[in-house]
C-alpha cells in the first residue's frame, strides 16, 4: 500500500510502485528500482555512488559506475517536471521525498510509536499505531526487485513486520481480545514455528479465554516441534508457563513481565538508513532435551518444579530420547587438500575470511555461486584451511554432487557427520528430522567449519547447517538462488587477464610465460579466462612439453575443435557444462541452443524472444532458469551474456540438436525483427514516412521509439548485436541476404557510426553484402550493395573507392526501371567528381541525376527521397559519434553549386 504526500506515493511494502498525483509512475527496469529503493531509503540524505553500486551487485561489473548513472538519469526524468528532486552531490545523489510518501518509512515510524505507547503501559493508543503500521502492506516487500541491499532490506523489515503483528497482539491481549488473538497466531506459529513467543501468546490468550486444556496442548505442540527440529526442550518462559497454567496461577501478560516488551526480538527502534536493527538480550534460549535450564535468564521466574503436584507433571509430554554421549576430543578433519598450485582471488579470499569468523551471535554461513569450471571449490578449500584455527573442533566436508542428476540425500550425510563427530552407529536416529536434530546437539557449544560442496538448493543444506552459534558453514554452488536465511553469497567471477595469465603460468610454469607473454595473453583469452581450462592446458603442456603454447593456441582457435582440446585426464570443460545442461527442461535447454547462435558480447530480452519466437515474459523466465543454473549471466538491465566456451558449448548442442532449418529460422526471423526496428527508428524522424515507401518491409513490428533521441539510444547500444547477426546470415543464409542488405540500407543512411571502429565494422559488412550479390544476377540488388559500399567509402574519404563502386552500380541501375537509386548514385558521383576538381564530369552527372529528379515537393520522387535521407542522417547522427556527420550537408551544398554551374551551361 502507498501513502502519499506532495503528490507522490512509493510503495515498498509490496510490488514496487511509484505515483504522482495519481499518474502511475513508469520506475524502469529491475535494477534501475533497486537504485531507486536505495534513494528512497536514506530519508533525504546523501547516498554515495558506492553505496548505490554495492546495492546493485556483490561483485560490481566494470561499467558498474556507468551503469548507475544511467539508472538515476532515467529515476531524474521519471520525475518529470520535479527532477531536481533528485540532485547529484560531490561524492553521490541525494533524493528529495518526504518519509509520508514512502509507505515502508511510515511503517518503521508508526511501528515505533507502537512501541513507545507500549513501553508507557498505553495499550490503546499502542494497538492503534500498530493497527495503522501492519494496513500499509500489500504483498512481498519489493518483490521482483534485485540485489544484496534488497535482499538484506527485505529480511530486515519482515522481522520488523512479524515483531509489529506480536506486539499488535500483545496489546490486543491485554485489552481483552484474547480470542482474536489465539485464532491470528494460528498462522503466524505455522509460518514461524521456532519462536517460542508466539507459543507463549497464544497460550496466554487461550488461558484468558478459559481454554486451559487448549493453552496446555500449545505447549506439547511447541515441545513437540522443538525436540523434532533441534533436539533442545523450549526454553525457560514457555516451561514456567506451562507450570503456572498448570497450578491454576493467573498466566502473567507481555507488559507484566521483566523488562516491558518482549525479550528476545528486534527492537522497532532501529536504524532505517543502514538497515541495522538492534536486538535485545534473549530470555528463551533453548536448552538440550533433559537439561536444566539456567535461572540467570531472568530475574523473576517460577523455580523449575516448584508447588508443581506430581498428578499435573505427568501430564507433559514424553521426554525426547537422549543424545549418547560422545567422544568430547574427537575433531574431524575432513578437508580435501587446498590445491598447491591456487593463485589470485586476495580480495575474495580476504572477504570470505571476514564473512566467516566465528560469532556469538549467529552461525557464520557463506555461500559462493559460479558457472561451473570457474574455481569455487578450490578457492572454498583454499580459505577454509586458511580459518582452521578459527575452528579448533574440526572441519566436516561433502560433495554434494548438486550438479548432477542425483544430487546427495541430506538424511544420508547426516549419517555420515554423525559417524565423524563420534555418535556410535547404532545410536543414530532413523528419521532425518532426528538426525539433523542431533546433529545440531552435538555441534552445540563447539567451534566446527562445514564445507558443502556443490550444492543443489536451500532444501538440500538446511539440515546439514549447525544450529548454534560459533560453528560456520562454506556452501559452493551453481545456483545464484541457493542463500539460506543469514548466509552472504559471493559471486565467484572469472579473473581478469592479469590473473588468468598468473593462472596459467603456475599451471604451466612461469618461465614459458615469461618467454612468451603476449602468446600467453592469447592464449588466456582463448580459454575465456576460465580456470578449469587453464588448468587444462597445463596438464597438456606438462603431458607434451616440445608442443609450446603457439601449438596448443593454434588448435583452440579452430571454433569447431575448442572444446574438445580442453580436456586432459579427467578434467573436461564441455563435461564439466554437460552435467548443468542435462539437469535442464527441454525448453530451458532450447533457448540456450538458440541464444547461442548469436555471436554478440551480450542481448536483450527482446532479441531472445525473437530467436525463440514467444513472448518476452516467457523467455525472460526461462534465460532466468539459465542464470539459475549458472550457464548464463546477468549483464546489465534486462541483458544477458554467456560465457564464451558456454557458448561454444551451446552453440555446439544446437548444431547436434536443432536441425539446419530451425536454427536459420531463428537468425531470418531475427533479422526481419532488426530491420523493421530498424524501419521503426527511421519512422521516429522522418515526417511524412516516404523513406518506407522505397524500402525493402517486413511483416514484423519490430520495436516502437518515441522520438530520434530514443532510436539513437537503440541503435547505438545494439550495434555490434545488428553487426554479429548480420555478418552471420550473409555467411550461411544466402537466401536471406537480401534482408540484411535491406538493413544496411537503413543504416548507412542514418549516419549513426559511433567512431572509425564502428564505421569499419558496416564497411567489411558492405564487403560480404557486394560478394553475396555479385554471382546472383540480379543488378538491383548489386547497384543497392555497390551504392551503400561506395556511402561509407565517400564519408571515410576514399573517393576512388566511392567512384568506383557507383559507377558499377549505375552500370546496374541504367538496366534497371527504378528512379530511386539511379538519381541516388548519379547524385553522389557528381559530388565525389567535383570534390576530385573534375567539374564538367561532375556536370554531367549532375544532370543525369535532375533529369529523373522530380520535385522536392513529391513525397515520390526521388529529390524528395534524397532530401529525407539527409534529414535522417541529421536527425540520427550522434554529436559524439566520432564522423563527419556534415556529410549530407556536404552533398546538398555541392550538389547546389552543381546546379548553378549545369544553369550556365
Amino acid at each position: 500500500m502507498v501513502t502519499g504526500v506532495q503528490g507522490y506515493e512509493f510503495g515498498l511494502l509490496g510490488p514496487l510502485s511509484g505515483r504522482h498525483d495519481g499518474r502511475e509512475l513508469d520506475l524502469g527496469s529491475p535494477l534501475q528500482r533497486a537504485v531507486l529503493v536505495r534513494l528512497l531509503l536514506a530519508q533525504g540524505r546523501q547516498c554515495g555512488l558506492d553505496h548505490l553500486i554495492d546495492a546493485l551487485w556483490e561483485e560490481p561489473p566494470v561499467n558498474a559506475v556507468r551503469s548507475v548513472q544511467t539508472y538515476v538519469y532515467r529515476i531524474r526524468l521519471s520525475l518529470g517536471e520535479e527532477r531536481s528532486r533528485l540532485e547529484t552531490m560531490p561524492d553521490g545523489y541525494q533524493l528529495d521525498i518526504p518519509e509520508q510518501a514512502v509507505d515502508a518509512l511510515r511503517f518503521e515510524r508508526l511501528a515505533r510509536e507502537g512501541e513507545a505507547l507500549r513501553a508507557a503501559r498505553q495499550a490503546g493508543p499502542s494497538l492503534r499505531a500498530f493497527d495503522a503500521a501492519l494496513a500499509l502492506w500489500s504483498g512481498e516487500p519489493l518483490s521482483g526487485v534485485p540485489g544484496p541491499y534488497v535482499q538484506r532490506y527485505r529480511r530486515r523489515v519482515a522481522e520488523l513486520r512479524l515483531n509489529a503483528q506480536v506486539a499488535q497482539l500483545e496489546c490486543a491481549d491485554e485489552l481483552g481480545e484474547h480470542a482474536r488473538v489465539a485464532t491470528e497466531l494460528v498462522s503466524l506459529i505455522a509460518d514461524h514455528p521456532l519462536r517460542e513467543d508466539l507459543y507463549a501468546l497464544r497460550m496466554r490468550a487461550l488461558y484468558h479465554s478459559g481454554r486451559a486444556a487448549e493453552a496446555l496442548a500449545v505447549y506439547a505442540a511447541a515441545r513437540e516441534t522443538m525436540v523434532a527440529e533441534l533436539g533442545m526442550d523450549p526454553g525457560p518462559e514457555l516451561r514456567e508457563l506451562q507450570a503456572r497454567i498448570l497450578s491454576g496461577a493467573e498466566a502473567d501478560s507481555a507488559q507484566s513481565r521483566p523488562g516491558g516488551p518482549r525479550a528476545g526480538v528486534v527492537s522497532l527502534i532501529g536504524d532505517t538508513a543502514s538497515g541495522v536493527a538492534t536486538t535485545a538480550p534473549s530470555a528463551g534460549v533453548t536448552t538440550p532435551a533433559g537439561a536444566t535450564a539456567s535461572t540467570g535468564a531472568a530475574t523473576t521466574r517460577v523455580e523449575d518444579a516448584r508447588e508443581v503436584p506430581e498428578a499435573l507433571e505427568s501430564l507433559e509430554a514424553p521426554q525426547a530420547p537422549e543424545i549418547p554421549q560422545t567422544p568430547t576430543g574427537l575433531r574431524p578433519q575432513q578437508l580435501p587438500p587446498a590445491p598447491g598450485d591456487f593463485v589470485g582471488r586476495e580480495r575474495l579470499r580476504e572477504r570470505l575470511r571476514l564473512a566467516l569468523r566465528p560469532s556469538g551471535e549467529a552461525v557464520a554461513i557463506s555461500v559462493l555461486s559460479g558457472i561451473g569450471g570457474v574455481g569455487k571449490t578450490a578457492l572454498a578449500l583454499r580459505v577454509a584451511h586458511g580459518i582452521r584455527g578459527d575452528y579448533p573442533d574440526g572441519q566436516l566436508y561433502v560433495d554434494l554432487r548438486g550438479d548432477g542428476g542425483q544430487p546427495a540425500d541430506p538424511a544420508d550425510v547426516l549419517v555420515d557427520f554423525l559417524l565423524a563427530l563420534g555418535m556410535p552407529a547404532a545410536a543414530i536416529p532413523a528419521t532425518p528430522t532426528a538426525r539433523a536434530g542431533a546433529y545440531r546437539t552435538l555441534t552445540a557449544d563447539r567451534r566446527i567449519l562445514v564445507l558443502l560442496d556443490n550444492a543443489s538448493d536451500t532444501a538440500q543444506v538446511t539440515p546439514l547447517l549447525p544450529g548454534t552459534p560459533g560453528n560456520a558453514a562454506l556452501i559452493t554452488t551453481r545456483h545464484r538462488s541457493l542463500v539460506p536465511p543469514g548466509a552472504t553469497r559471493f559471486e565467484v567471477p572469472v579473473p581478469d587477464q592479469q590473473e588468468a595469465v598468473a593462472m596459467l603460468g603456475r599451471f604451466t610454469g612461469d618461465a614459458e610465460i615469461a618467454a612468451a607473454p603476449e602468446l600467453a595473453r592469447e592464449l588466456v583469452s582463448a580459454c575465456g579466462q576460465l580456470p578449469l581450462a587453464l588448468r587444462i592446458i597445463g596438464a597438456r603442456a606438462a603431458a607434451r612439453p616440445g608442443r609450446g603454447l603457439g601449438a596448443q593456441l593454434l588448435r583452440l582457435r579452430a571454433e569447431e575443435h575448442q572444446l574438445d582440446e580442453l580436456r586432459a585426464g579427467g578434467l573436461s570443460v564441455e563435461a564439466t557444462f554437460q552435467v548443468g545442461y542435462r539437469a535442464l527442461a527441454p525448453v530451458q535447454a532450447r533457448a540456450m541452443r538458440l541464444c547461442a547462435l548469436l555471436d554478440a558480447a551480450d542481448f536483450p530480452v527482446a532479441v531472445a524472444a525473437v530467436l525463440l519466437d514467444q513472448p518476452e515474459a516467457e523467455t525472460e523466465e526461462q534465460l532466468e532458469h539459465l542464470v539459475e543454473a549458472g550457464l548464463l549471466e546477468p549483464h546489465s538491465a534486462d541483458r544477458y551474456r554467456f560465457h564464451d566456451l558456454v557458448r561454444a558449448f551451446a552453440a555446439r548442442r544446437a548444431h547436434r540438436e536443432d536441425s539446419v532449418a530451425e536454427r536459420e529460422a531463428a537468425l531470418v526471423r531475427l533479422t526481419m525483427f532488426l530491420h523493421a526496428t530498424l524501419l521503426q527508428a527511421m519512422s521516429a524522424t522522418e515526417r511524412a514516412g516516404s523513406l518506407a515507401t522505397h524500402l525493402f518491409s517486413v511483416p514484423l513490428p519490430g520495436l516502437r521509439f518515441a522520438g530520434a533521441d530514443q532510436a539513437r539510444t537503440w541503435l547505438l547500444a545494439e550495434h555490434t548485436l545488428l553487426v554479429a547477426v548480420f555478418s552471420r546470415v550473409l555467411r550461411d543464409i544466402p537466401d536471406a541476404s537480401r534482408l540484411v542488405v535491406a538493413a544496411l540500407s537503413v543504416i548507412a543512411s542514418s549516419g549513426l557510426f559511433a567512431g572509425p571502429a564502428h564505421q569499419r565494422e558496416l564497411e567489411r559488412l558492405s564487403d560480404q553484402a557486394v560478394a553475396a550479390a555479385d554471382p546472383g544476377g540480379d543488378l538491383a540488388w548489386q547497384a543497392q550493395t555497390r551504392h551503400i559500399r561506395a556511402w561509407l567509402a565517400f564519408i571515410r574519404g576514399d573517393l576512388t573507392a566511392a567512384e568506383t563502386d557507383l559507377r558499377e552500380a549505375i552500370r546496374c541501375e541504367r538496366a534497371v526501371d527504378d528512379p530511386v537509386p539511379f538519381f541516388m548514385s548519379t547524385r553522389l558521383l557528381s559530388v565525389v567528381l567535383a570534390d576530385q576538381g573534375r567539374t564538367p564530369e561532375a556536370v554531367e552527372f549532375f544532370a543525369e541525376s535532375e533529369a529523373v529528379a522530380g520535385s522536392e515537393d513529391d513525397p515520390n520522387s526521388p529529390a524528395y527521397f534524397a532530401l529525407e535521407v539527409g534529414r535522417l542522417f541529421t536527425a540520427l547522427s550522434s554529436d559524439q559519434a566520432e564522423v563527419n556527420i556534415s556529410a549530407a550537408q556536404h552533398v546538398y551544398e555541392v550538389s547546389d553549386r552543381l546546379r548553378r554551374a549545369a544553369a550556365r551551361l
